[in-house]
């Protein structure tokens, strides 16, 4: 039992040494988002925040806590990591019953996450640990710690409330109790009325649901460039890689796999989580999938005959086809959106601006608030189409601008491409509305 424990913790340490020295990502709203909280900006009334709230929330209290470092950003990533490698052994073990298969999901988990964009905190790798753990309750039977650790993730990305329609199936067709489904339902529900409370009293209620659902849902889909889901000839690979043993275990199981309600159940989470992808493909936005891939890899192993030569030359593919490339590019590479030239950035911020003047930023990235120090006016937002071409967005912005407008504006030299993309596009009524008061620019260069 010992030595398992110890594999366990050595795995742990390699993933956390893995992480440490590969290129780690800095995403800007992963700062400016808990930042402007912190200065008293209402996350729907004073600024666009299309996610629920958690994420942001709890990187506001660390911020509050710890400072606004990039150290801090780091560790709150990395545990996170580190909580998702323990509940995958739990899982693991759980439906397998043996330790040995537990530490082969967590294996080949520290084998592909850090090199699958794993390495930097966004909505969806926050949303991993609670997934997880939430899964584990379940199959324990623990319904309404399940659905409470599940309303967390929901609360942190809107999409995830599919799981409940799912985990609420599986729990109806195994235990063919209703009152089991409703204690599920119970946390969720409870989670999101204390959020409508607080929604209330800020007046944001109409902010939460127009950015997190109702745009999202109907409006965001109509805009070029915001729906991108081609894989690339390697994506298509490496998805084919990670989802081979899941085919292998459907085929070789045949009806089994169907009477198997703890197998078919981890199958419809790997498979709800590619549906989570939706509407950008990317590896970061399937760190749920990668570590449902691994926890049905082990089953696969613990369902039929051991075999070291395909086990090994699997390995081998994983390490030459996603962790190789990612070492010669990656490792020991500089923090992307929080070096050496946005720290210049910065600087040249805080030289053109008083400390409290309030500034906007049409098109340099968001994360040079917090790193200049410096405010946005309200009702602020990034630069995205699919934000502000919105009808009565901008409208709504200027608005709120006029009683408390901003002193100076810095840009950057718009960058080819067509007009709609991330780089290029610049909200014309905005761009009028400065140009009309005279308000004073500045281009970053």
């Amino acid at each position: 039992m010992n030595k398992i424990y110890l594999f366990l913790l050595v795995l742990l340490c390699v993933h956390l040494f893995l992480l440490m020295n590969l290129k780690f990502t800095a995403w800007p709203e992963m700062l400016s988002y808990p930042y402007l909280r912190n200065n008293g900006y209402l996350l729907y009334k004073d600024m666009i925040h299309p996610y629920p709230p958690v994420l942001t929330m709890a990187l506001s209290i660390v911020y509050k806590l710890f400072g606004y470092k990039l150290i801090v950003l780091k560790i709150f990533t990395w545990l996170i990591i580190l909580a998702s490698d323990v509940l995958i052994f739990l899982i693991a073990k759980k439906i397998t019953k043996k330790n040995i298969f537990a530490l082969v999901a967590l294996s080949l988990y520290v084998l592909t996450q850090p090199f699958l964009e794993g390495n930097q905190l966004w909505f969806d790798l926050a949303i991993v640990p609670s997934i997880l753990f939430g899964m584990l309750l379940l199959l324990n039977k623990r319904y309404f710690l399940s659905g409470l650790s599940l309303g967390i993730a929901i609360l942190t990305k809107q999409t995830t409330g599919l799981f409940l329609i799912l985990w609420g199936s599986y729990i109806l067709i195994k235990e063919r109790k209703l009152r089991s489904v409703i204690n599920l339902l119970i946390g969720p529900i409870v989670l999101f009325a204390i959020l409508l409370v607080r929604l209330i009293t800020e007046g944001a209620v109409s902010g939460f649901f127009n950015w997190t659902l109702i745009y999202p849902f109907t409006q965001w889909s109509k805009f070029p460039g915001y729906v991108q889901m081609a894989l690339t000839y390697r994506e298509i690979i490496i998805v084919t890689l990670l989802v081979t043993p899941v085919i292998f275990l459907i085929f070789k199981l045949k009806k089994n796999f169907i009477k198997d309600k703890s197998v078919l159940f981890t199958a419809f989470c790997l498979l709800l989580s590619f549906v989570l992808i939706y509407p950008r493909f990317s590896f970061f936005h399937f760190q749920l999938g990668i570590a449902f891939c691994a926890i049905l890899y082990s089953i696969s192993l613990s369902k039929f005959k051991f075999s070291y030569i395909l086990h090994t030359t699997y390995c081998i593919l994983l390490f030459v086809l996603i962790c190789l490339p990612v070492l010669k590019t990656d490792w020991g590479k500089e923090t992307r959106f929080w070096g050496k030239e946005e720290e210049k950035t910065a600087e040249i911020i805080k030289k053109n601006s008083k400390p409290n003047d309030l500034i906007y930023l049409l098109g340099p990235q968001s994360a040079l608030y917090v790193l200049s120090g410096r405010l946005p006016p309200k009702l602020w937002t990034d630069n995205y189409i699919w934000y502000l071409e919105i009808p009565g967005v901008q409208e709504e912005i200027i608005k709120g601008w006029n009683s408390n407008k901003p002193v100076v504006v810095f840009t950057n030299s718009v960058q080819k491409g067509n007009w709609y993309d991330l780089g290029t596009y610049r909200p014309q009524k905005i761009v009028d509305w400065i140009r009309n008061e005279k308000i004073e620019t500045s281009i970053l260069k």
